[in-house]
This record gives structure tokens, sequence and C-alpha cells, in this order.
């Protein structure tokens, strides 16, 4: 928008529009993209500010005393701003405290963040402070009112300078969206249009003439050799060894005989053919190490390995470091290729039909929009690359190709090659060396949905998160919201899908059909809305439930096979019978319906409806199954739960595997001849049994590689032994004091692991001000920004200290000088109420020591793992839990360390000792 606007900031004491205050108030005037006047001033709320407000903004209860109290400037701020157009970062926010005091009654607010997220829909955060980073924009200080809008207004120009040069043919797409849609951002595009050029065309995603070229996907998977040659181990050796391939082609090159013997290892299980588990010790190179054999197996026998990791950050590392290397020092050529599963691409087909029929709610405009202007720059369709929010998930998952009625001749044929999924799918019939994750490959594997090419070889890397990510992966969510929104699509005469459907029944059939058709619509519409209403009835009992067992201070309820039969549950279950009799009512009519279209002639759009209608089907026949699992015929290898917010009053129904075991053997282990589980965390006090157990792995063989790095000279465990334990009185501010002693004796250079986000915040709230009088920076997960963010300015940062909590246990790497310091708040000990954790406890007569224990014990082992990333890290691990010194099974987490140097003392001596452990673990590198 051109002409003149208004950015602005509030600092306020809390998040409650209604009962919060402004302590102080910054605003920018901009005209045609120029700051040509600013306003700003402390206010005196009349009492003393929150201490995590001084934290969060630095504004102390001495800056304010003498500042005019806000009634005094309202009409300051009012003359400031007139009535033009207001700019600001979570506007919702900012504006809401403003209109409360009787300002921007009539003013349009323009939100900086869905601004920024429609032009830039790739972007990993949108907070005020990712952005000003990722788009290189001036924030003196963060969290301080006239700053932070003057980032705001400098980030409005730079996105609409970017607006300026999209095509003007999308422009006029979205503005046609738009009409008739309560949109802010409406006025923003058609002042776009005004000025938008006529160079570019929109992005084409038809299924007409201006697709890409066409390919062709194989008939079918190719069948897999059948003679095999064993490799050469003495191979592994010509390229890991000192000397080998990788050695020439690679500068400063390590040679680690963990690696290989790591290598040999995964060389064997390709030779024989067997099953094996390896724990690979931190720093021995172990992706190099299974990759190697997996390449030199695939290329000589012109066979497919499959390798599967959990996170995102590994699979780019082998494809965009590892693999790469190999490329280069090998003589035989190999394909690599990454394959996700369908959800996680973009189907053209599905969103050339919401764009023909036009986005029907403000969701579904902001979706199509971001997806545009995505495709306008030329991506190859993987939601990986977008950052979508809230409901924008639920319409993606309306556009994915997670649709069993596509086919291959559909993608090959009607849509000419440009589905992304079979795009994937084509690369993955190709490479010798797949990557998928865990999810997907045991989706695949169960549902036998050929997701991914034939294979008989797998490696799976980060294996301790195996259980984890197949439980997350399989889980399922059940909400009034999801049901009633998904029959709301399905409309009636006049809208939605039946509404379409009947539409195209006028100009494709004879009146008669179409007259009868319309009579079972009205009928069919009418039990749609009756059943919307039995759907609120049942999750309102479902609420009165948690209500009536008295369980409403509670976010997770589990419900176990005891509580089915109380009389509250019963009633839960009548109410249920009542609704699935409306799921069959709704069920035949679509049946019906689909019956009368397949009569029809077969068009282009006749198939978009019937695929449609269809997709509905399926996913209502889902939930009534899933439904009636919960309420009536529980699967004993699922845990069930329900997911109660007191405070908004959202329930919603929950389920996942709690035997994810059972899958992995009769899926996987049976029917694959090669199989390596590896990661840095598999084994506890008893060596490889939990994980082995765990994962139904008892049969495989098991090796441990151990480490290259010398814990001895480069690690300090230090016990603090008068720290009181977690839960007594005084703890909170005992690990208060150790942090601040700490990163005041390090200045800076401490991580600090927590179990509770709350206890996270806290901390942070008390400690922040304190160690910004030496100049050291608290970074902490609680602000919203991205890991990446957060790890970056950490490591930036002269002085600094970062407080995480679960993703910041496993998987960050902070090598050299940056970290010298972690400190464990607490044992990792699961919440026993968590319903997975609770069921799974349940199949133990000790569940205690043989699962709560060794499963603590894994993501100690993690946590520890941050500190010591190279041969030249140095450090201290400060383990502020006495109970590891006081309670028996506390050996367990001491004895499952490296072999490192081990100390008790008190609290107070914490940070001397960590200074002369650094001093003479530095005289000792330097001779």
């Amino acid at each position: 928008m051109r002409g003149e606007l208004v950015a602005f900031d509030l600092e306020t004491t809390g998040l409650d529009v209604e009962t919060d205050s402004i302590i102080e108030i910054g605003a920018v005037r901009i005209v045609d993209g120029v700051i040509t006047d600013e306003y700003s001033t402390l206010v005196n709320p009349g009492f003393a500010i929150p201490q995590e407000t001084t934290y969060i903004t630095g504004i102390e209860q001495k800056d304010l005393r003498g500042a005019p109290t806000l009634a005094t400037i309202l009409p300051d701020i009012a003359h400031f701003i007139g009535d033009a157009p207001v700019i600001a970062h979570n506007a919702i926010f900012d504006v809401s405290f403003l209109k409360r005091f009787g300002l921007l009654s009539g003013n349009l607010a323009i939100d900086t963040i869905e601004v920024t997220s429609i032009i830039n829909p790739t972007l990993p955060s949108y907070s005020l402070g990712s952005l000003v980073e990722q788009l290189n924009i001036e924030l003196e200080n963060a969290h301080r009112a006239l700053d932070d809008a003057r980032a705001t207004a400098r980030l409005y120009i730079k996105m609409w300078e970017t607006a300026k040069t999209l095509p003007k043919s999308l422009v006029q797409e979205i503005v046609r969206y738009s009409q008739g849609v309560d949109w802010p951002l409406r006025i923003f595009f058609e002042s776009l249009l005004e000025i938008a050029s006529d160079d570019a065309d929109t992005p084409q995603v038809t299924i007409d003439a201006d697709a890409k070229e066409a390919f062709d996907l194989p008939e079918a998977t190719p069948t897999l050799p059948v003679d095999l040659a064993a490799i050469d181990l003495a191979e592994i050796n010509s390229v890991l060894g000192p000397d080998g391939q990788l050695a020439q082609s690679i500068a400063n090159y390590e040679h680690r005989e963990q690696q290989v013997a790591m290598a040999e290892t995964v060389g064997r299980a390709f030779n024989e053919q067997q099953q094996v588990i390896i724990e690979a010790g931190t720093g021995i190179g172990k992706s190099l190490a299974y990759l190697t054999p997996a390449v030199l197996w695939a290329t000589k026998n012109q066979s497919r390995v499959v390798v599967s990791t959990n996170t995102i950050t590994l699979q780019d590392q082998l494809i965009e470091h590892d693999i790469p290397l190999l490329q280069d020092a090998l003589d035989e050529p190999f394909t690599p290729a990454v394959m996700k599963g369908r959800a996680n691409y973009l189907c053209p087909r599905r969103l050339e039909t919401m764009r023909r029929r036009q986005p029907t709610s403000i969701d579904e405009l902001r979706t199509v929009i971001k997806l545009l202007i995505w495709l306008n720059g030329r991506p190859n369709g993987d939601r990986g690359e977008l950052n979508l929010r809230g409901n924008e998930n639920y319409i993606w998952s309306r556009l994915s190709a997670q649709d069993e009625d596509c086919t291959s001749q559909r993608c090959t044929v009607t849509m000419r090659g440009t589905c992304p999924y079979h795009q994937a799918k084509v690369a993955a019939e190709k490479a010798r060396i797949l990557i998928v994750n865990h999810a997907l490959l045991v989706a695949d594997a169960k549902n036998e949905s050929h997701t991914l090419p034939a294979y008989e070889h797998i490696i799976i890397d980060e294996a301790h998160q195996l259980e984890g990510a197949i439980t997350s992966g399989s889980m399922v969510r059940i909400d009034e919201i999801r049901l009633t929104q998904r029959l709301a699509e399905l409309g009636g005469m006049n809208k939605g899908l039946l509404g379409d459907i009947l539409r195209y029944m006028r100009e494709h059939t004879s009146d008669k059909e179409r007259s009868r058709l319309e009579i079972f619509v009205q009928d069919v519409e009418l039990a749609i809305r009756a059943m919307q209403q039995q759907v609120t009835r049942y999750f309102e009992s479902l609420a009165n439930y948690v209500q009536d067992t008295g369980q409403q201070n509670k976010s997770q309820i589990r419900v176990t096979p005891a509580q089915r039969k109380v009389a509250e549950f019963q009633l839960l279950q009548a109410k249920w019978q009542q609704l699935a009799e409306f799921f069959d009512v709704i069920a035949d009519a679509m049946k019906h319906i689909l019956g009368i279209l397949g009569s029809l002639n077969e068009s282009v759009l006749l198939n978009e409806y019937v695929t449609s209608l269809a997709a509905t089907s399926r996913f209502l026949s889902d939930r009534r199954q899933q439904l009636d699992e919960f309420a009536l015929q529980p699967n004993d290898a699922w845990a069930y739960w329900i997911h109660y917010r007191g405070d908004t009053g959202y329930v919603a129904i929950q389920m996942a595997p709690h035997n994810v075991g059972r899958y992995l053997e009769d899926d996987l282990w049976n029917k694959k001849k090669t199989v390596v589980l590896t990661s840095a965390t598999l084994k506890t006090g008893n060596g490889f049994d939990y994980m082995s157990e765990r994962l139904h792995a008892n049969h495989m063989l098991m090796e441990s590689t151990g480490s290259v790095f010398d814990y001895k000279k480069s690690a300090l465990v230090y016990v603090p032994t008068d720290i009181p334990e977690p839960n007594q009185p005084h703890y909170q501010k005992a690990l208060e004091r150790g942090i601040i002693s700490l990163a005041a004796a390090l200045q800076g250079r401490v991580m600090v692991l927590f179990t509770s986000y709350n206890q996270l915040r806290e901390t942070a709230a008390s400690i922040a001000p304190r160690l910004a009088l030496g100049g050291i920076v608290v970074y902490d997960q609680a602000t919203g920004n991205s890991q990446e963010s957060l790890l970056d300015r950490f490591k930036s940062s002269e002085k600094a200290v970062l407080l995480g909590t679960r993703s910041y246990w496993d998987g960050v790497d902070i090598p050299g000088d940056d970290l010298s310091a972690l400190i464990i708040t607490r044992l990792p000990f699961a919440v026993p109420t968590d319903p997975i954790f609770a069921a799974r406890s349940d199949t133990y007569s000790d569940a205690f020591n043989n699962f709560a224990v060794p499963n603590a014990v894994l993501r100690f082992r993690q946590g520890f793992g941050r500190l010591i990333r190279t041969r030249d890290d140095r450090g201290i691990v400060a383990i502020f839990d006495s109970r590891i010194i006081h309670k028996k099974y506390g050996r367990q987490f001491l004895e499952a360390l490296p072999d490192c140097r081990v100390e008790q003392g008190p609290l107070d001596n914490l940070a001397s000792i960590t200074q002369k452990w650094l001093d003479e673990s530095l005289d000792t590198s330097d001779s």
C-alpha cells in the first residue's frame, strides 16, 4: 500500500488484553515508503511491573517513575495515528490493546506477520527477531517499542518492494479471490495491482497444455537381482583408510579406526544378509561408515539401499555433504534420491480444482495465495520448503498428493508429468541410495502402499528415535472442529461440493436425473446439519466426562480398560452409538451419489468431483472406525486419551500405538535381508537390552565402536552434593545461583538443558537481568525463535547463555570454544502420566527400573553428548540433580557415561573447579 501508514508497537506487562497494561508506545509514520516521523513514550501503569517484563523489555520500575499515564497521552497517540492504516507485528495483540482504550476503531490494520508469511512463505520463522536477521533489517533494541516499530516499518517496506515483483496476472487472481471476503490484505493487493507490471504470467499448475514435458513412469518396480556378489571388505579400507580415496580428495582428512571397523561390520551385514545394531560413538563419522559399504554394495549389485533418518538435519547432511564426498572420491558413479510421504508433495490437480472453484474461506484464500507465490519461484513441490501455520496445514492436506485415487496413469497422461510426488517417485526408482524418514519407512512397510520402490537392504540411523518417530507419525487426533469443517465442505443445494455437483448435473444431464438428485441432496443437507449438531453434543459430553470424573486440571486424560467400565464412560459410549448412526447415514448417501456420478460420461471436471467426494467418504469412514475403537473396541497395542484444555474448552480424542516393536518385527525385520540400526546412544546400563526389547530386535547382532574422543582429558562431570532435589523447596533458587555463578566465571559459553518448559521460562526471567549486568545475554527457547536462529545467535555472541528443552537434548552441535559448560537441570525422566508412557509402563512388572530408568538414561546420554563434539573440545557437565548420587538408580546414569572424570562437591565450588579444569586442559593441550 502506498500513501501514509503508521507502524506501531507496544510493550506491556503481560499478554492479557483485558487486564494487563501498556508501559511503552512507539510509532513511526511512513509516507510512500519513507519513514518521515516518530513518536515514543514510556507509560506509567500505576503499579509495580513483573520481573519477567523487565527481563523481556529491559524496562525497569525506576524508568517508569515520572512517566505519563496512558490517559494523559491517549490524545497524542490518536493525533499521531489519525485515520491512517496501521501496521503492527502480530497486529491482533497491539490493535486490541489500543481499541480497549477507544483508539483505532476505524483504522485498517495490517499484520506484518501475515504480509511476510504470504510474500515469503518459505522463511523458517516469522517472529520479528528472526525476520530482521533473515532479511537484514536493522533492529537496535529488541522489545523496545520504538525500535520494534521502526523494524516493523522497514519490514513492511521491504515486503511491499518484494510484492511489486509479482506477475500482474498473479496479483489479479489474488484480488479476484479476495472479493467479498473480509480480509485486510485485499486492499494491499488492490494497491499492488495498480502498479503491477505485465511482464510475466501466473504460475501454471493447470492440467492443460502449459505443463512440463511428460515423463515415463516405470510400469512396475524393477525385479531385484537374484544373484548377489559380496563386496571385498578391503575395498572399504581403500576408501576410508589413511591413504584411501577419501584421503586423496579431502584436505586434512582424518582417518579413524573406529570408522573403518564399523564400515566393515556393515559390509559383512550386506555380504551375509545380517541384521545388526551398532552404537557408533560420537566423532567416528558413522554416516560415512555406513554409506561407504552401502554404495559399494549397491553399485556392485545394481541394487538399492534405503537409508532412514529421523531429522531433516541429518537428511540434509547426507545429501549435501556426505554423499557428494563419496561421489567425488569413488570411481563408480551412483545416484542418490530423497523420498517423502505423499502428504509432503503438492498435487497440482487438486490445487487447480480449488483455483477453479475459488477459495471459500480466509484459510483457503491465504493458503492458495501462499502456494501461488511459492510456485512463482519454481519450487519442487515439497511441503518442507513451506512454512504453513494453523489451519493452513489442514488446507494443505486437501491439496497434497495424499490421494489414494491418484494413479500413475493420471500423473503421466492427464497431468503430463507435473506431479511433484511422481517426479520424486521416478527419482527414487532410479536411485541406488534412497534417503527416507522413519515415519515413511514404517508406514510404507505396514500399508504396503508401494510409495517406496522395492528394496531388501536398509540402514536406520538415529535409531534411538525410531520408536518415538513411529508413534508420532501414527498418532491420530479427532476434534469437533475438523469433523464439522469436513461436513461443512460437503455443503448442500447451493454450496460446497454437493452444490458444485448439482451445478454440473444441470449442465450435463437430463432434467429428470438432476431433479431426482436435487431431492436427494436436500435430504442429505438436512442430515449433514443434524450430524454437525450431534458431533457438537458428543464432544460436549467428552468435556462433561472429564469434569464429572474430576480430571479437569489435567491436559491428557488416559482412557484405560478399567475406566471404560465406569458409569460416566458408558454414557459416552451411548452418545457415540447415536453419532455412529449419522456416520452410517452420510456414508450411504455418498455411496449413492458416487453411484450416480459413475454412470455419467467421464470428463476432467466430473473426475475431480468424484475424487473429492470419495476422499471425504474415506475420511469419514476412517474417523468412524477410530471413534468406534476409542469408545467400544480398543486395540490392545494402542493408547487412547482425551486432550483437554480447561481454559478454552477445547477437547479432542487422541490415540497412538504404544507397541511399535510389533510392527517393526512383522513389517520390516521379517521381510528384509540386511538391516543396520545405528546411533550414538543405544545402550543403557544393561547394554543393548532395553533398546533391542523396545524395537523387537533381540535377534540382531550387537556391536559398539566406542568413541575417538579421550573423555578423561576432555570432559569433567561435576555433581553438587548440597543442592536440594528438584521437587524440594529452594531447588529453583539453587539452580539459578549455580547457572549465574558458572556463566559469570566463564563469561557465557554455557548451555542449560531443562525437562520442563515452565521451569525454563521461570529461570530465564530470573537470571537474565542479573547476567545482563555483566554483559551476558540469555537466549531461551521460550522466546519463540527457531532453534537454528537461537543457536546462530548463541554461537555469534561474545558472552551468552542458551536455555533449551526437548529438542536441545538431541542433535544440537556446538563445537569449539562457543560451548564450555553444559548444565543438566534434572534427570530426564518422562512424565509418568503421559498416556503413551503410562500404557508402555503397564506392560512391565517393574516399570520404573525396567522402563522409566533406561528410557531416562538414554536421553541423559544424548544430553551429555552435546558438550564434546570434536577431538579438541574441552568442557564440564554439571548435573544439578542430587538424585544421581543419593538414589540407588542414580548410579546407572553415571555408569552410562563415557570414561570421564567425575567430581562431587559444594555448589559454590562449581565455578572455581570449572575454571581450574579448563585451565588445566588448556595447559595440557598447549604442551
